[in-house]
């Protein structure tokens, strides 16, 4: 738990005056210095809950209400990290993984032409009855949810043929598909990023291979290739589009990819992909709210160089490395 670190991190926090040791679910807007502006967390005759909505507005007019000394560039000076609680700090990737900025996004069809989802998509029972924009304790339809899927250099290596020709075409590793499958296609982790991943027997059916399109000195181009149907098939109701799914779920992606290798610094420079197919059921934490018919999901993956610390978030939940890269189930 963050709040624990017996480091700068743990000790931020505690000085903050942030006093729950529960932060899932929480949100807080802090001071630079520490000063809690607002924070969607209510205490109420003792008991704590959370607030319907995060109100940015307030914590904004609280920022702007604060001496233009605190608010200046520069009036906090951060001091180094020093020794790192690795006891309890989340996981980092190890030395040489590639890093894959990965992003959901959920659609609508309307005609012929797809838009993105609002409240009113979003049935919270069987009939349409009742929708996320009538829910009194509305959540926010999120978008475009980043998580990442990390490689080590192990799996990323094992991508490349030794000797790579032009027109060869081979499986995607097993290991590095399995994960990709399994926990980066998981539909009912969108939005929230918090998919463990499917258990084996969620997938009824999984393809994945590269193909090398081109090969020079200074370039190895890659096309991926690939399928996967995940979940279940659609009951007739909702995929006449009469009805959402409250309780089923399904996910038919196909995949596109292309990746380049430079072969002079042996390196991945290029590794954008993109899965897109028709989802039905619940969509991650949305108030367990669900797309009537079925409906399009897209997930995207994109190389980053991991230089930016909010790209070296750890994939999901992933409380260690090892269990990413060697999950239980």
């Amino acid at each position: 738990m963050e709040y624990d670190r017996t480091d700068a991190v743990g000790r931020f926090l505690r000085d903050s005056g942030i006093k729950v040791k529960r932060l899932e679910g929480c949100l807080w807007c802090v001071t630079p210095g520490g000063t809690i502006l607002e924070s969607n967390l209510a205490v109420v005759a003792g008991k704590e809950s959370f607030k319907p909505d995060f109100d940015l507005k307030a914590a904004l007019e609280k920022w702007n209400a604060l001496p233009k000394a605190e608010r200046a560039p520069g009036a906090v000076k951060v001091g180094k990290m020093d020794a790192v609680d690795t006891a309890r700090a989340g996981a980092t990737p190890p030395p040489g993984t590639l890093i894959l900025k990965q992003y959901y996004r959920a659609f609508m069809r309307e005609g012929d032409k797809l838009r993105y989802v609002t409240d009113d998509d979003l049935w919270l029972d069987e009939k349409g009855e009742k929708t996320e924009a009538k829910f009194s304790r509305r959540i926010t339809t999120p978008q475009a949810h980043p998580d990442h899927m990390w490689l080590s250099e192990a799996e990323w290596k094992s991508l490349m043929p030794a000797k790579p020709r032009e027109g060869d075409t081979f499986a995607m590793p097993p290991g590095v598909a399995d994960r990709l499958v399994r926990r980066h296609l998981n539909p009912r982790a969108v939005y929230d990023g918090h998919g463990a991943g499917l258990d084996r027997d969620a997938v009824r059916a999984a393809e994945l291979r590269l193909t090398v399109e081109a090969v020079s000195a200074s370039k190895v181009r890659l096309r991926l290739d690939g399928r996967a149907d995940l979940g279940k098939q659609p009951p007739q109701a909702v995929l006449a589009g009469k009805t959402a799914s409250m309780t089923l779920w399904g996910y038919e992606p196909k995949l596109l990819g292309y990746l380049e290798y430079d072969p002079q610094k042996q390196v991945f420079t290029r590794f954008d992909v993109v899965a897109l197919g028709d989802q039905f059921g619940r969509v991650g934490l949305v108030a367990g709210a669900a797309r009537p018919g079925c409906q399009p999901l897209g997930i995207t993956f994109e190389l980053v160089s991991g230089d930016r610390p909010a790209d070296r978030v750890a994939p999901g939940n992933s409380s260690t490395a090892k269990e990413y890269f060697e999950p239980k189930r």
